[in-house]
């Protein structure tokens, strides 16, 4: 592998391959967080610590890793340590050393400020026509081809043992070897297998049986789940070399099950598709093209898909129906008459409502599909954490995180309610909180925002519920407190000027709703 070329630019410090310019393939600025927030980008995991995506950049698809700093802790040890972007690097070139398949590194990237580690980003290119170990067996298990089918899994159970008996046989030790850590392709008489997460590869000299135990536990807890006793006798003799009796097999095999048992306790597997109850999702929608097509993608699990459209402009609904036969029409009447019409045309007997700016992440598929298989019939409706995609970066902090919202209903026993724009599904029986987000990308830019606020902010000072009387209280000390809450008390201080800005708008949407009540409540007095 040709060694990397350095860059260093501020905070910036960067493992470029060769050819690779910064610029032009991740960003302007060379943060990979552009990336990973463009509407078009398709997470498969979005978590505190790390973030995965894929997206198209220069002409390629690339898969980009986010490695978040989320403890002093961690922070003080990376003074005197490699980032994990760097360390995935490294991984790679060792791998490639020993001639084992990696997908083809990009760029690393780190940022630091005074020695400190803030976040750093492993890019790489994408294996064309590569799937997880676990799809690719899914796929052989459905084969109605009999001897096909055979003869795959032979081959497959084949270069899965013959790869940990090599990686393990040249010292090196992968501390995370499940399935989806695995990628294959090539034909399924004779598959190419690829290694991910490549900052967890060391060299050991000799890996010892206590590592070799838990990477073949690894595996067993994940693929294995559904392989046969055979395929285990070929796996493990694929591992072994060929040189293991049958009574060292048994051997293997006997630890490696106890094991998995001893792990499996207490752990709630994710249910099967089909399992549970029926769900729809439903998306009400007006112009809202750029967003449409990955919104439907993430819930394609769902059992139904409509989609109510308020009468847009743009090529919003001819999209959705080529991924749904559900859109609707219906002139826009309101926020919260909108879903209750989509509500109503939903037949599911679980209701997810979603915008069509938002996304459903694979994990909180997996948590909506777990937490619907055994759900008590008193429980009508779930809360869900919104996480928000804005000025280049995941809102944790700030007003904006958790904020739950009552998305996924019984669909007999739930109304909407509330006042436009702030309606809320009102559910008779009890709401459980679940804990994965949903993705919400917010707003393009800060004119988008504004533009948006001015439209909120006008729709709520039309309510008729609200109090006649605006005194002070609710023109300045109201916005005040907000500022204070998101930027100091919520941790907005520590998202530098994007968390001041996003503070002080969230102050004056709330000194811009109360001035426009005013404004019309002096306008109705009026002789």
């Amino acid at each position: 592998m040709t060694p990397p070329r350095y860059l260093r630019r501020g905070p910036l410090r960067a493992w470029l391959a060769p050819g690779v310019d910064l610029e032009h393939a991740i960003a302007a600025d060379g943060d990979p967080d552009h990336l990973l927030t463009r509407p078009d980008c398709r997470l498969v995991k979005l978590q505190r610590k790390v973030v995965v995506g894929r997206v198209e950049s220069a002409g390629a698809a690339l898969w980009v890793k986010r490695y978040a700093v989320f403890a002093w802790r961690v922070a003080l040890a990376s003074l005197g340590r490699t980032s994990p972007a760097f360390r995935a690097w490294a991984g790679a070139r060792l791998l490639a050393a020993h001639g084992f398949a990696t997908p083809e590194p990009v760029a690393a990237i780190e940022f630091r400020r005074a020695g400190l580690l803030r976040r750093s980003f492993f890019i790489t290119r994408e294996v064309a026509g590569a799937v997880t170990a676990d799809v690719r067996w899914q796929a052989i298990l459905a084969d109605p081809d009999a001897r096909r089918r055979c003869a795959a899994r032979r081959a497959f159970a084949g270069a899965l043992g013959e790869l940990f008996r090599r990686l393990h046989a040249a010292g090196l030790y992968h501390n995370d070897l499940k399935d989806v850590n695995v990628l294959v392709d090539g034909p399924p008489a004779a598959p190419h297998l690829v290694l991910l997460d490549l900052e967890r590869v060391r060299a050991l000299g000799r890996v010892g049986r206590r590592r070799r135990v838990k990477n073949l536990v690894q595996l067993a807890r994940t693929l294995g789940r559904q392989a046969t006793a055979t395929d285990r006798a070929r796996f493990l003799r694929a591992y072994l070399g060929g040189t293991g009796t049958r009574a060292e097999r048994r051997a293997w095999a006997a630890v490696v099950a106890r094991r998995a048992r001893r792990k499996d306790r207490g752990r709630r597997r994710t249910p099967a598709p089909g399992a549970g109850p029926t769900v729809t999702c439903t998306i009400v929608c007006q112009d809202e093209e750029a967003h449409m097509v990955p919104c439907l993608e993430s819930v394609a699990w769902c059992d139904e898909i409509v989609v109510v459209d308020g009468g847009s402009r743009d090529r919003t609904a001819a999209l959705a129906r080529r991924l749904t036969d559900r859109v609707l029409t219906n002139p826009w009447p309101g926020y919260r008459a909108q879903k209750q019409f989509a509500l109503d045309a939903a037949r599911g007997e679980w209701v997810l409502n979603l915008d069509a700016d938002e996304r459903i992440s694979p994990e909180l598929a997996d948590e909506i599909r777990a937490a619907l298989v055994h759900v008590p019939v008193q429980v009508a409706g779930f809360a869900i954490p919104r996480l928000v995609c804005y000025l280049g970066r995941w809102w944790y902090r700030g007003d904006w995180y958790p904020r739950r919202v009552v998305r996924l209903v019984r669909r007999a026993a739930t109304r909407w309610g509330g006042t436009d724009p702030h309606e809320r599904a009102e559910v008779r029986g009890r709401v459980v909180a679940l804990h994965r987000p949903i993705l919400h990308h917010s707003y393009a830019d800060i004119s988008d925002h504004l533009h948006s606020l001015n439209k909120l902010t006008a729709v709520a000072a039309e309510q008729p519920s609200l109090p006649r009387r605006v005194g002070v209280w609710r023109l300045v000390g109201e916005p005040a407190w907000r500022f204070v809450r998101a930027y100091l008390v919520r941790g907005g201080v520590r998202e530098g000027f994007p968390g001041l800005f996003v503070a002080a708008t969230g102050a004056f949407y709330v000194f811009l709703r109360w001035a426009k009540v005013r404004e019309r409540r002096v306008r109705e007095d009026a002789p």
